[in-house]
């Protein structure tokens, strides 16, 4: 697996990779990790969910990271394979919910509630998403949304199996989400060419001297 993503980043530009690994129906999770031949219906049936409970479109819920491939994409993580400590990442295409969101966290701003997630909030919004991991609950749509959520985590460890901690992203746009992700792929496609390039120097190097010591053996 992973020597595959390597393959495909030394070969293939960050807008096919992403429709590869990130696109579609099939679910890693889904397909390898518990081994459901249904992988396509189960990765519905949990769309259906979502977007009922979060009143969202059905086909403005989407599985990524590891869960949805199998490697972690993030640079930093050195294509760690999904695992019981791995969390089950979820995007929500909002804008309804993306600019309600950003409105709370403007106001709790201006009304001087302390944010322990303020600069992490920040940095997210800038990117036209929001991560509402911990927050803080100090405004009425935030509560709202973790009442709502709370129990749709059990619903998905109940029906679907997900033990893992479940993260939801809420996005404005699909434009966002891929560029998003095509940003990360780009510096992962940096990381393996700078490897690579590595790699041939060392084995140029180690040509030249082999080759130089069987000139000097004739």
């Amino acid at each position: 697996m992973i020597l595959q993503l390597k393959k495909d980043l030394l070969e293939k530009n960050s807008k096919d990779i992403y429709r590869k690994y990130l696109l579609g129906q099939k679910v890693w999770y889904f397909s390898n990790y518990f081994g459901d031949e249904n992988h396509s219906f189960k990765y519905d049936e949990l769309k259906y969910l979502i977007s009922e409970k979060l009143d969202v479109h059905f086909n403005n819920v989407a599985i990524v990271g590891s869960a949805k491939t199998g490697i972690s994409f993030n640079p930093g993580k050195k294509y760690k394979l999904f695992d019981e400590s791995s969390d089950f990442d979820i995007i929500i295409v909002s804008p309804k919910h993306f600019n309600k969101f950003w409105t709370a966290y403007v106001e709790m701003f201006y009304r001087g509630i302390p944010m322990t997630e303020y600069g992490e909030v920040s940095k997210f919004i800038f990117k036209k998403f929001i991560s509402l991991k911990n927050p803080t609950q100090k405004y009425p749509e935030i509560v709202s949304w973790l009442k709502t959520v709370e129990p749709l985590v059990k619903d998905l460890q109940m029906l679907f199996g997900v033990e893992q901690q479940v993260n939801y992203r809420i996005y404005d746009s699909w434009e966002s989400v891929e560029n998003y992700h095509y940003f990360g792929i780009g510096l992962l496609k940096n990381k393996v060419l700078k490897h690579h390039k590595r790699e041939q120097k060392i084995t140029q190097i180690l040509s030249s001297i082999i080759n130089y010591k069987n000139g000097n053996n004739k």
